[in-house]
């Protein structure tokens, strides 16, 4: 991330090993490690565009076990749910009023919608920006009220687009449309740059996709099981020319992860919320996480449980989620995956997790600015369950401050016992 640097050296010291007339010494290796951080801005707040799918699946209801939503509604929009029938774009819509009306100073949010319906052609990647990124200032001071009334007009803007969900979900071109905003590419802004992918569906919509049925489902022809395994249908039978089916209705996996990859190259990176049913089973989930692996921003589990992500597996060892994407079936479910990915994007400015857990705490040492601190009520601990040193009073009010301009230079030496 921009904000700040990390350097990780391993400085290996001399081993010794001494014998005594009957009484054997063990031998005794230690060596220190060193963990460099130049810590500069974490309180730059992130420039997040918000790309968010209003294809027609969205007007599914978010439960058709829902006494409320009669069968089959939600398949057109001659067919809606009625009022009382949660739906997925009415339970997006209330999760992200909620997040954007509570916590819109958290970050400088841009809108992408995607279809882009409005050109007659339901497949089409976004061409224009629905709310950019707020421009670019040296810092936040001041900037509160500002992002707050920019995330109200983001959520009003929102609200209008998503009234009529249609087409289909053409993933790959809408990442491939933000790659190039302006608000996401300023090398020198000193900010985390983001795309948070809101998706309920399967990606699809390429023309080009290369398992493309469109060769075997020409009249007297038919495509073969393998064929059709390979397209991985995401609109009912793609072995057909209408509509083009054969080659929009084909899975668009991995232009997708491609795209991400690609936004991670220029330094930004992405993060995969599904929504919905769709994105709970079948490839769904494969191809979520795909995504979110090739992100740049991993789901963590900082205190190693699978409450921290979402039920699923932790891996105690990295801190990470097994299930790399955020998954959410309802409005309360999504507005809690925002708040997490809100909280994480903007960490606790005085915590350091460890890349290595000391032996003894006394084997912790801490440099600021060249200069060796002691532990103390009032500088930093040494949190072990979290194997993390959290600072305390002034510096970590030098934390809280710093700005690119100012950083504060961090250095962990751990000594270890081989």
């Amino acid at each position: 991330m921009k904000p700040f640097r990390v350097l990780a050296t391993l400085v290996a010291l001399a081993s010794s090993c001494q014998t005594y007339e009957f009484n054997r010494v063990e031998p005794f290796t230690v060596s220190q490690r060193r963990q460099v951080e130049v810590f500069a801005s974490k309180r730059l707040k992130p420039n997040i565009m918000l790309l968010v799918d209003n294809s027609g699946s969205m007007l599914l209801p978010t439960d058709t076990t829902n006494s409320a939503c009669p069968a089959g509604c939600g398949s057109s929009l001659q067919n809606r749910c009625p009022a009382a029938c949660p739906t997925r774009v009415t339970e997006m819509r209330a999760a992200m009023n909620s997040f954007l009306t509570n916590r819109g100073n958290v970050a400088r949010f841009g809108l992408t919608v995607f279809p882009q319906v409005d050109t007659g052609n339901a497949c089409r990647a976004p061409v224009v920006v629905n709310e950019s990124i707020p421009g670019p200032t040296r810092n936040d001071e001041g900037t509160d009220q500002a992002l707050i009334d920019n995330a109200r007009k983001v959520n009003d803007t929102l609200r209008t687009l998503t009234n009529d969900p249609t087409g289909g979900t053409p993933t790959g071109g809408a990442l491939n449309f933000v790659s190039t905003n302006p608000g996401l590419n300023d090398l020198n802004d000193g900010r985390t740059d983001l795309v948070v992918l809101l998706t309920d569906g399967l990606p699809n919509c390429n023309t080009q996709a290369p398992a493309s049925l469109c060769a075997c489902a020409q009249p007297g022809q038919s495509c073969s099981t393998q064929q059709i395994n390979a397209c991985s249908c995401t609109l009912g039978n793609c072995a057909t020319t209408t509509a083009n089916y054969c080659n929009i209705g084909c899975l668009d996996s991995d232009n997708s992860v491609a795209q991400v990859r690609a936004l991670f190259q220029k330094d930004i990176r992405t993060v995969v919320v599904g929504f919905g049913a769709d994105v709970a089973s079948g490839p769904g989930p494969a191809v979520l996480k795909a995504m979110a692996d090739e992100g740049g921003f991993p789901r963590r589990c900082p205190d190693g449980t699978t409450g921290e992500c979402g039920g699923g597996a932790c891996n105690t060892t990295t801190h990470l989620c097994e299930q790399s994407f955020y998954a959410a079936s309802n409005a309360t479910e999504l507005e809690d995956a925002l708040a997490k990915i809100s909280a994480a994007v903007d960490p606790e400015p005085c915590k350091f997790e460890l890349a290595e857990k000391p032996d003894e705490p006394g084997y912790l040492s801490v440099l600021i600015d060249g200069e060796n601190v002691s532990p103390s009520p009032t500088t930093w601990e040494y949190v072990e369950a979290q194997q993390a040193v959290i600072f305390t009073g002034d510096i970590c009010e030098r934390l809280r401050t710093s700005t690119p301009q100012e950083p504060v230079n961090l250095e962990f030496r751990i000594v270890k016992r081989l």
